[in-house]
């Protein structure tokens, strides 16, 4: 028999067009953050508060037992292509029933769903649910989301990413490294005398393309593909660069760390230039991600993304499948194909972690981007099951 939470679709749809015509690039969420932050006091949440990082954090539900969060990031990436959209990217226009906005699918459509969700749920809870609008995931992924984190301790962790109302187990992980080749500058025209870094990147990068990975029977295969090129001096008049910077896109699988991502690229420099009678210098390391929060707190960390997988058979994703058979949903795990906050609840905090969003992955970043009102209103469906589930 399915199951039917009472939700408040006027109030749902409601919030979810004002999300749409309200802009919040990461650094500048705080009208949407308030504004979420306000639908939970409508919602009866318990308690809602503005952390000093800059999110909205409600909760509700009993407090002598565990804590599930669910999370969804408000911060949208910058506006692009512009002119090719077909629709006004703030107007939170409704089309043949589908809701129209940048970072309406990524993902603050989740949000709605899970505050009226949520909300929906509340007679039914079993446990304290703590649902989280957070900054700065576009900037770097759970950085923004340690204080909440922090603050809470939830035992279970929901990342609301977009996944067209399915649950996902886990991600690979993603890290971006810089390497800088260092070799010898000279004429162009007396080539012999230098070092050229720009020979010495070619043949690393060569060398990177041809590495072998292991593969995940279900996240599939690691992947390290060089995503900038920069020599110095650029542009250059008759000289052969003395040094070379480039930038490599690792997305891993779970087990590895930063210090076997970038034993990749050592081995691989070595592997390059071990014929060679004189070697360039190296230095690989994490390219830092700096960013500051609406509420002006400033964060540096390492752009490293952690992968995680929760088993099928453990707890949390059980009592998720039989949450979502309860209203209906499609239950059957899969995995998401890009990173998200989960890399910090679950990649470093080890909270057993599991996704579900509306709307469909492939539409995050997208020109018109949108989500339906049938995946909206499944996404509350499916919140309210996941916040009233035992566990």
């Amino acid at each position: 028999m399915t199951t039917s939470y009472a939700v408040n679709d006027v109030a749902l749809i409601e919030l979810a067009v004002e999300l749409a015509r309200t802009p919040s690039v990461s650094g500048e969420e705080e009208a949407a953050v308030r504004l979420a932050a306000s639908a939970m006091q409508a919602a009866g949440f318990d308690t809602v508060d503005i952390d000093g990082s800059g999110n909205a954090v409600g909760s509700i539900g009993p407090t002598d037992g565990r804590t599930i969060m669910i999370d969804g990031h408000i911060d949208s990436i910058p506006l692009h292509s512009k002119a090719q959209w077909t629709v006004d990217p703030f107007g939170g226009a409704i089309h043949n029933d589908a809701l129209y906005g940048l970072g309406i699918c990524d993902q603050k459509a989740s949000i709605a769903a899970a505050i009226w969700g949520v909300a929906a749920a509340a007679p039914a809870l079993r446990q304290r649910v703590v649902v989280v609008a957070s900054v700065g995931e576009e900037e770097m992924e759970g950085g923004a989301l340690a204080e909440p984190i922090a603050t809470t301790s939830p035992d279970f962790f929901v990342t609301s990413e977009p996944n067209d109302t399915r649950l996902c187990i886990g991600q690979r992980g993603r890290a971006k490294v810089e390497v800088q080749v260092i070799g010898r500058a000279c004429h162009a025209g007396h080539a012999a005398v230098g070092l050229s870094a720009g020979h010495a990147m070619a043949a690393l990068i060569g060398q990177v393309s041809r590495l072998s990975h292991p593969v995940h029977t279900q996240l599939g295969v690691r992947d390290l593909n060089c995503i900038d090129i920069l020599s110095d001096p650029y542009p250059s008049v008759s000289t052969i660069p003395g040094r070379v910077t480039a930038r490599f896109d690792c997305r891993f699988l779970p087990g590895e760390s930063p210090e076997s991502i970038l034993h990749l690229i050592d081995h691989a420099a070595e592997e390059a230039w071990s014929d060679w009678s004189e070697k360039p210098q190296i230095k690989v390391g994490l390219v830092e991600a700096a960013f500051r929060t609406w509420t002006g707190q400033e964060f540096s960390l390492p752009e490293y993304a952690a992968a995680w997988w929760t088993p099928e058979d453990s707890d949390l994703v059980s009592g998720a499948m039989g949450a979502l058979e309860s209203v209906g949903l499609y239950s059957t795990p899969t995995h998401y194909s890009f990173c998200t906050n989960g890399s910090y609840a679950a990649g470093i905090c080890g909270i057993p972690t599991i996704g579900f969003g509306v709307g469909v992955e492939s539409m995050a970043h997208q020109v018109d981007e949108h989500v339906t009102l049938a995946s909206l209103r499944s996404g509350a469906q499916g919140y309210a099951a996941l916040a009233a589930m035992s566990l």
